[in-house]
């Protein structure tokens, strides 16, 4: 794979356990990206799936964990055209301490790949929306089954 990635910093009004359970339970990510997860997105070794209407089937992704402040989910084989990226999250406290910095990467894109400006500005939606269930607990998710 190459060595471009999408990176994104995002502050957000919630404490580290909140953001980690929108980012490691099915029903977190329920929450603000697609309405249908299956497995166990928060397991190390584990994999899980999220799919969206209209996409002919879900999109596979593997978990690696290697702190309690951190998760990574690697794209298995579908999409295609992420297939063995790596979305990365961290989280982080504030400098003001008063909440969370979430840090975002979707690395191990060729540079040239033509979906990187597509992606880019849907991530920036996708993960406004998991700020905003963080912060107000009410789901809303990017895409509805």
């Amino acid at each position: 794979m190459g060595e471009y990635a999408v990176r994104m910093q995002f502050d957000i009004d919630a404490g580290h356990s909140t953001v980690l359970d929108a980012l490691s339970t099915a029903q977190g990510i329920a929450s603000w990206w697609s309405t249908k997860v299956e497995g166990a997105p928060g397991d190390a070794g584990a994999t899980f799936t999220v799919s969206f209407p209209d996409v002919p089937q879900p999109f596979e992704f593997a978990v690696e964990r290697d702190s309690s402040h951190a998760i990574a989910w690697r794209t298995l084989a579908f999409p295609p055209w992420w297939a063995g990226t790596t979305i990365r999250w961290t989280v982080t406290d504030r400098d003001d301490a008063t909440g969370t910095r979430l840090h975002f990467a979707h690395e191990g894109f060729d540079p040239d790949n033509e979906v990187i400006p597509i992606i880019t500005p849907a991530w920036a939606q996708i993960i406004h929306r998991l700020q905003r269930y963080a912060e107000t607990g009410e789901s809303d998710p990017f895409s509805r089954l």
